[in-house]
């Protein structure tokens, strides 16, 4: 790959005598994070160690753990399968925490997609509350329904819509904002090396000034008295501490302290860079560097929005969610319970969304969805089919405790076969869909077509 000297030269002008150190630092160790809405800290850590696994947790987060050896891999686990922890970076793992969104909140997570943050504030939220889940391309939105629906979270709605309006459409809507804003990943770049590709400060400008555009929504989005983090994975005092001093002169916000706790752990931010003087308040930020913490370089601050710039005018136009006795799903609620025994008593501690042949379901605190760009909520319970409702496997998971009809369980051989070939024989058994068990706990969607 090409030598790029600019880049090098920028990254000197921020380091200084340490840019041989950064260099030479270390990757950041394989993490994961224990997903609570399905599971606890204890049951994973018995299954890592029966599974020979060697594991510490992770400094400031009790339910992460830095894997030492996956020479399994973990991802071809069955608890992985079932969503009970989500590979997840250790400075990732920051910027919700240092947000702490709470069950009842409504919160907004701009930029995402692949769902890592969001799959954990949900959990955070001890999936209450409403989440909102916005990203801008429609690739990365399918993995972000993969990994929310697999992690059994049913506080969300995910849009897809250009995080820039999100501040007009949904004025002063939201308690909590996280902005883990698109960078130049220079916190990362050991992992990434496309970036000495394309690397100009030209181009560095350009993110510069999306990231200004999606902090000013940001800031409108959030109520008075609201709090936002906002995040890069980039080490640029550019994309940092300089635009949030730029945010401070110009819209009425406060940096708020945070946890002393982390900055035990890491950095400040800076108050002083090249020439120019910050708010004393930016030492509040938290700095990573991948040459010091053996982590991938990160940038995190906290916000509070103190006061309004201007009246914000837009209503944002919602449609209501469905109570179980709702004509729409009433019957079709019954004939699942009918079908897999699902306790008529389980329907009403959730709300609905019909589309012409699915059934969608959120938590009782998501009355109203707003309707621009929406794209889907929660968990999809399930699926009108010619032999009756099929239940998705995150669905089956999710009521794995209550499904009394319709089990099947299959030998060792038997699911090791349909795991890898996605077919198995089971002659005996009659058409139709059935929750595959495995020891006990009702894992996924099986279809039977005997001749």
């Amino acid at each position: 790959m090409e030598e790029n000297k600019q880049l090098k030269a920028y990254l000197k002008s921020i380091l200084g005598d340490q840019i041989t150190a950064f260099w030479q630092a270390k990757p950041e160790a394989r993490a994961i994070r224990i997903n609570t809405i399905k599971t606890n800290k204890q049951a994973v850590e018995a299954r890592l160690k029966t599974l020979g696994v060697s594991f510490r947790e992770v400094p400031f987060n009790a339910l992460g753990l830095i894997i030492d050896d996956d020479h399994l891999p973990l991802s071809q686990t069955i608890d992985f399968f079932l969503g009970k922890f989500y590979y997840q970076g250790v400075s990732s793992q920051i910027p919700p925490l240092v947000l702490k969104p709470n069950p009842g909140e409504r919160v907004l997570d701009m930029t995402a997609s692949p769902g890592s943050k969001s799959t954990q504030m949900a959990a955070l939220m001890e999936n209450k509350g409403f989440l909102v889940l916005n990203d801008v391309s429609l690739k990365r939105l399918q993995a972000l329904n993969t990994n929310v629906q697999k992690v059994g979270a049913v506080n969300y709605a995910v849009y897809r819509q250009q995080g820039e309006r999100i501040g007009n459409l949904l004025p002063e809507y939201f308690d909590k904002v996280l902005l883990d804003a698109p960078c130049t990943a220079l916190g990362i770049i050991h992992s990434h090396p496309e970036v000495y590709s394309w690397w100009t400060q030209r181009r560095m400008q350009k993110i510069i000034e999306k990231q200004r555009q999606l902090l000013i929504s940001a800031y409108k989005a959030l109520k008075v008295g609201g709090e936002m983090v906002y995040s890069t994975c980039s080490i640029a005092p550019e994309e940092n501490e300089e635009l949030i001093q730029f945010m401070l002169e110009n819209y009425p916000l406060e940096i708020m302290p945070i946890e002393e706790h982390w900055h035990e752990k890491f950095m400040h931010g800076f108050t002083e860079y090249n020439g120019k003087r910050f708010a004393d308040e930016m030492e509040h930020a938290i700095r990573i560097f991948p040459h010091v913490h053996d982590m991938e370089g990160f940038f995190v601050i906290k916000l509070r929005k103190i006061g309004k710039k201007r009246k914000e005018k837009n209503k944002p136009q919602t449609f209501k969610t469905l109570a179980h006795d709702d004509p729409e799903v009433k019957d079709g609620l019954l004939q699942i319970s009918q079908q897999w025994g699902i306790p008529p008593e389980q329907w009403p501690n959730y709300r609905y969304i019909k589309t012409r042949d699915r059934l969608w379901m959120v938590n009782n605190e998501i009355t109203h969805i707003p309707q621009e760009n929406f794209l889907n909520a929660g968990l999809l319970l399930g699926e009108k089919r010619i032999s009756g409702w099929k239940l998705p496997n995150d669905s089956i998971q999710f009521f794995s405790r209550f499904i009394t009809k319709r089990h099947l369980t299959l030998s060792e051989p038997q699911l090791l076969e349909l795991f890898k070939t996605g077919m198995t024989s089971v002659p005996d058994a009659e058409n139709g869909y059935f929750a595959l068990s495995y020891k006990g706990e009702a894992i996924g969607s099986l279809f039977i077509q005997n001749r």
